[in-house]
């Protein structure tokens, strides 16, 4: 029977409040070929404590001390102890369905790659809704790459598919990031409608701040320098590039932040700007990336 062992990798930090329900929704998972890796970013709460407390009742549980680095650091961390034939991430504040890693395996006898359906629970009003990603059982990241979610944690990875792959350490939306370096690669698809997870909204989350500081723009600068070595090349990364830059100018205004030093790097180093001639030049390229997508999938 196909049974590979799956390895959960957790991010502890500061989360007393949230990761015990966590805990019990992948320990109680109805699949039992799991591996689950706590690692504790140097959380200042009780939260080492919750986790040490669950481990001892469950030996798949296995619990790695560190000092804080980061999202990033500790997941790299779980990354290079796991020994699944796959990877699934959880962030500590979310919970599984309970039959979540026995849906995700069961349709990934072909994929690199199984993306489940995700349901958002927002904490300050109680309410549940879907995640907000239309979804499409037909996948052409050639012709949309940014068609899935740009999220780590609803997606289950073939481990030797991702094991040259780190996250960016010391940056903020470190997801999309990452998922540039995986779907760059060309990965076998599985979209499965199934929910799988519960996200958490919480009013004090960092992506969920009303604004930036100026730390932003650097960050950013690093997510598109990153970026842009991973589409070097690619002809069908080129227009989602210089849109992702473009979409950055517009996060950061939006949330507040200084721009500045990241709109003059972008427009130096990549022609990309908050203009109405650059605005032309982006529809033309759209135009121009899908006639190329329709011609190389007509080749085949």
């Amino acid at each position: 029977m196909y049974k590979p062992k799956v390895s959960i990798i957790i991010p502890v930090y500061n989360v007393e409040a949230f990761i015990a329900q966590c805990l019990e929704s992948v320990i109680n998972q109805t699949y039992e070929n799991l591996e689950i890796i706590c690692i504790n970013d140097g959380s200042t709460d009780n939260s080492l404590h919750i986790c040490r407390s669950f481990a001892k009742q469950d030996t798949k549980l296995h619990i790695i001390d560190k000092d804080n680095q980061g999202v990033s650091a500790a997941r790299n961390t779980g990354l290079s102890l796991a020994t699944g034939e796959f990877v699934f991430f959880i962030d500590a504040d979310d919970w599984l369905v309970q039959d979540a890693i026995s849906i995700l395996v069961a349709n990934s006898t072909e994929a690199d790659i199984v993306v489940g359906g995700a349901i958002v629970y927002h904490q300050s009003t109680n309410r549940y809704t879907p995640y907000k990603k239309k979804r499409h059982k037909h996948v052409d990241l050639k012709k949309n790459f940014f068609q899935l979610e740009l999220v780590v944690w609803n997606k289950l990875y073939r481990h030797s598919f991702i094991k040259e792959i780190a996250f960016k350490e010391g940056i903020i939306h470190e997801d999309e990031e990452f998922y540039w370096k995986v779907f760059a690669l060309g990965p076998r698809i599985k979209i499965i409608d199934d929910n799988i997870i519960y996200y958490r909204v919480r009013n004090d989350s960092i992506t969920n701040q009303a604004s930036y500081d100026v730390e932003h723009q650097l960050n950013y600068i690093k997510i598109v320098d990153s970026i842009y070595t991973i589409s070097s090349g690619k002809y069908y990364l080129y227009y989602p590039f210089k849109k992702s830059c473009y979409k950055y100018i517009q996060h950061l205004r939006r949330k507040g932040a200084p721009s500045d030093l990241y709109e003059r790097h972008i427009k130096a180093k990549y022609g990309v700007e908050d203009s109405y001639t650059f605005k032309l030049k982006l529809k033309a390229l759209k135009l121009s990336h899908w006639c190329a997508s329709r011609v190389a999938r007509s080749r085949y």
